[in-house]
This record gives C-alpha cells, sequence and structure tokens, in this order.
C-alpha cells in the first residue's frame, strides 16, 4: 500500500442504482404510492394507463404460451409496433415514448421494429417502458391467470374484422429479429385498440377488485359502479362521498381517506413552491420570504400522520418553515 498518497478509485456505475430521470425531483412518489396502496394495494404512481394493462394482456395471449425469457423480447417489439398505432390513431398519447415515436412518424412513413438501440423508443424501453413499469403489478393482479383470461381475447379477436391480417403481422413480429412497415400497414391494427364490453368489465375487476384480508379497495369499486362519478371529479369531494357511503364501523378505511386527503394537503404546495421557485435561475432567502405566492402556502397542516407517514409532515416543515 502506498503510504504517501491517497487513492480513490470509481467503480463502474451500477444501473440499479443510477438516477432514472427528474419526473420527480422533490422523491414524493415513494410517499404517494405508500399511502396510494393502502387502498388500492397493487397500483403505483406510474401504472396508472389502462391501454398499458391492455397491451400486455394482448402480448401474452398472442405469445400463447408460458412467459419465458423468448417473451420479454417478443414483448419489446409488440411494444414498439403498438406505440405506432396509438400514435397512428391520435388517441391516448400520454404514454412513455410517445415524443421518439412521433419522432419518426413525422420524418418517414416507413418504420422498422427491433430489440435493437436503434429502434428503441426510449432511452431504455426495458426500465422506461410498459415493462418496466407495469410488468409487478400486472403479475401480482393475476391477468392472465384468471379463468376468464382466454376467453376474453379470443372472443375479442374473433370479432375483429381484420384478424387474419392483423395475424400475419403480429406473426412477422412474433419470428423475426426486424420488421420494417409503412405506416398505412398498421391502420388494421387500431382494432386492437377498443376495447370490448366484456374487456372492460374484466379490466375494472381484475384492477379494482381484490381477494384479500380487509379489501378496502373492493368498496371503492362498489362505490364507483353505484354512483356516477364524472372524469373531471375532484379529489377532496370524492372522498368525502365515499366516507358517507362507509358503515359506521370502517374506521380504519375512513382513516386512510383522510390520510390520503392531507398528504395531498401536504405534497401539493410544496410540489407547487418548487416548481414556481423554477421560474427563475436564482432565488436568495429574503426574496423567498418576501415573496407573497410563497408565504400564502404557509399554512399549518393541523393533522398528526400515523406511524411511517409523520415523514410527509416532516418534509413539510422542512421545506416550507426552514424558509
Amino acid at each position: 500500500m502506498n503510504t504517501k498518497y491517497n487513492s480513490f478509485y470509481f467503480t463502474k456505475e451500477d444501473p440499479d442504482y443510477s438516477i432514472k430521470g427528474s419526473r420527480d425531483p422533490l422523491g414524493f412518489q415513494v410517499l404517494w404510492q405508500h399511502q396510494g396502496r393502502k387502498l388500492i394495494p397493487y397500483l403505483s404512481t406510474v401504472s396508472v394507463n389502462l391501454q398499458d394493462f391492455q397491451i400486455l394482456c394482448l402480448a401474452h395471449y398472442f405469445f400463447g404460451e408460458v412467459a419465458d425469457r423468448k417473451f420479454a423480447a417478443f414483448f419489446f417489439r409488440f411494444e414498439q409496433l403498438m406505440a405506432y398505432v396509438r400514435v397512428n390513431t391520435k388517441r391516448d398519447l400520454g404514454f412513455n415514448g410517445v415524443d421518439r415515436v412521433r419522432k419518426k412518424v413525422n420524418e418517414t412513413n416507413k418504420i422498422s421494429i427491433s430489440n435493437t438501440k436503434e429502434d428503441e423508443i426510449l432511452s431504455n424501453q426495458r426500465a422506461y417502458g410498459i415493462w418496466g413499469k407495469y410488468s409487478r403489478p400486472f403479475r401480482e393482479i393475476g391477468f392472465v391467470t384468471h379463468k376468464e383470461f382466454q376467453s376474453i381475447f379470443e372472443s375479442k379477436l374473433n370479432s375483429l374484422k381484420e384478424l387474419s391480417y392483423i395475424n400475419q403481422v403480429i406473426k412477422k413480429i412474433m419470428d423475426s429479429d426486424k420488421v420494417r412497415l409503412n405506416l398505412e400497414d398498421l391502420k388494421p391494427l387500431e382494432e386492437l385498440l377498443l376495447v370490448s364490453e366484456s374487456e372492460r368489465k374484466f379490466y375494472k375487476e381484475m384492477i379494482l377488485k381484490v381477494n384479500i384480508a380487509d379489501p378496502y379497495q373492493n368498496r371503492l369499486l362498489d362505490f364507483i359502479e353505484a354512483n356516477k362519478i364524472p372524469k373531471d371529479f375532484q379529489l377532496y369531494s370524492f372522498l368525502k362521498d365515499f366516507s358517507k357511503n362507509l358503515h359506521s364501523n370502517e374506521n380504519i378505511l375512513k382513516e386512510i381517506l383522510t390520510e390520503i386527503e392531507y398528504t395531498e394537503r401536504v405534497l401539493c404546495p410544496v410540489n407547487t413552491i418548487f416548481r414556481y421557485l423554477q421560474t427563475e435561475p436564482v432565488w436568495d432567502k429574503n426574496k423567498i420570504n418576501s415573496d407573497k405566492y410563497i408565504n400564502q402556502c404557509k399554512a399549518e397542516i393541523n393533522y398528526t400522520f400515523h406511524g411511517e407517514d409523520e415523514s410527509v409532515k416532516n418534509i413539510f416543515y422542512t421545506f416550507i418553515f426552514s424558509m
């Protein structure tokens, strides 16, 4: 050992611990997921798109076998194919990879699908695409193992006008390492993204109904089915109406709904202030303290979080009252 000099060595970056992006710079997703999973245990803040679940279901159905190592490579190609179909329909443009797909569609009427880096629709399709965000909840919910899975999707596909052509395209994706298609060739595949009534019922029950102890989300499903919920519903009024429909002895569930409400009351102003501060490159403490907008957000939350949820309140005090 050389004692004259201090030497430092850096190993190659471990991909499992590298920063995954800046969409959640304050790290609030962990807190939201912790609260949300008390009510809906299998979902997270990133697995919120029903069509992504649908694409996983279709991929498993087309693969037709137990998902082995070959399935992942097929799924990545299938995800690319369906991404171009989604953009082509001009619907549901909120999926991961849409920017790169839209750019390619605007540049040419020919697309290339493969497992190569040049055809990936994200910088890391495995980590940031449907596979990375939906595989775990998809598996835990048990879509493929449901007794009606095969019959529902068999019925769906048999009702499609262009089934023969669709099967030809899927076979190419299944068997070939690289497939080239014209954008107009994707038009018949739009049928795959239509949701049949049996399929819609299947998704609702699979995602919002569970067979576990204390199935609080089953009560949520009962409430949703018994009431017409507007698409633009407000969180506080929704939680209030849901609580009114609970039985007098459902105190734990009422407490969960209350903690969800106050989590939002804490995190929303902190997140808003953070975004507001980003509007200028430099702030000093005096300017922050004298800012009227920030002062409006300084309000103590008269609520005590339970157990681990005390961390939510700690974030609020650390961020706001240290200013």
